[in-house]
């Protein structure tokens, strides 16, 4: 499995154009997965977490780790179709560990590639 450090695009101004930052997976080993690891810049937030799968071989399964402290939650799991752009949002303090950060585990389908076959790219927009 690769960490692969998520750059963060902030949205600080209103009625401005910003322009996404896409994180490619990088994991080309079949059926291993590849971990997003995403670091808030600011105080508890909401963040959005958009992810891109390829048009052709299956379903890619996502697991969000569960955060610590007295706001943390358990893990968020779910599933993100083939040739689908799709958006997941959650609050930083319900899922960010203990040296603050959030972990995004991501599981390509049976007999696959994260980096090849399904093409993923994940990016992150904090909502200031």
């Amino acid at each position: 499995m690769a960490d692969i450090a998520i750059t963060n695009t902030k949205i600080d101004n209103l009625n401005a154009d910003k322009v996404l930052t896409f994180n490619s997976a990088t994991n080309s080993v079949v059926n291993s997965t590849d971990k997003f690891i995403y670091t808030p810049t600011g105080k508890d937030n909401k963040v959005v977490i958009g992810v891109q799968v390829a048009d052709t071989h299956g379903t890619v399964t996502y697991s969000i780790g569960g955060g610590v402290g007295a706001f943390g939650t358990a893990a968020k799991t779910g599933s993100i179709a083939q040739n689908t752009t799709d958006t997941i949002q959650i609050e930083t303090g319900r899922y960010m560990k203990a040296n603050g950060t959030i972990e995004i585990t991501f599981t390509p389908a049976n007999g696959k590639r994260l980096a090849t076959d399904h093409a993923l790219r994940v990016w992150v927009i904090e909502l200031q």
